[in-house]
């Protein structure tokens, strides 16, 4: 059997597994999960997975097609049950990510789109971000972890590895590190 079909089978069991245990744990209230920065996922990772399948990525696009319904499902469940606590650096963050979105048309080159995409994802991780740092405990240091080495396994199932295919689950793998870590240190430093 090939390794990347490996890789993508493991990425995408794992990823069931997290979104699963994510919503469950919204759906006990234990999570409050940002629903602008879950929306914007949702279309990040469709507008990346159509520039991997213009690229003939492989069996690593999946991972992103994924990642799609998973974050679209916390989307829709985060519009129910999730943080409604949106402050003027949100509504900003949503904003310069929408707006982002004609550039990306306008450029009609895949390369290009997939530079704005990775950018865009930054900004939009602004409001979970803020609202993890204000209060760690509902979010899960655990999920975030998991979803970095779920795009990191689907970058290795690449088949074909450039900016257009990989420069986003790269990106990916390291804002859901990055929040992870700082879960973990606050959830640390508030203990003190």
């Amino acid at each position: 059997m090939d390794y990347k079909l490996i890789l993508m089978l493991l990425g995408t069991g794992i990823a069931l597994v997290n979104y699963t245990l994510y919503l469950r744990h919204t759906f006990e209230g234990k999570f409050k999960p940002h629903m602008f920065t879950w929306g914007i996922w949702t279309m990040l990772a469709a507008i990346a997975f159509a520039a991997q399948w213009t690229e003939d990525a492989g069996y690593g696009m999946w991972q992103l097609g994924v990642m799609t319904i998973g974050t679209a499902v916390i989307t829709v469940v985060a519009f129910f049950k999730g943080d409604r606590h949106y402050t003027r650096s949100d509504w900003i963050a949503l904003l310069s990510s929408l707006l982002a979105i004609p550039l990306w048309m306008a450029t009609d080159d895949p390369v290009w789109s997939v530079i704005l995409v990775s950018i865009i994802d930054m900004i939009a991780s602004w409001p979970t971000l803020r609202k993890s740092w204000a209060d760690p405990t509902k979010e899960s240091p655990q999920a975030f972890f998991l979803s970095a080495l779920i795009s990191g396994l689907g970058f290795g199932a690449l088949s074909v590895v450039n900016v257009t295919t990989g420069l986003y689950q790269g990106t990916v793998t390291a804002v859901n590190l990055l929040i992870a870590l700082m879960i973990l240190y606050r959830r640390r430093a508030l203990a003190r």
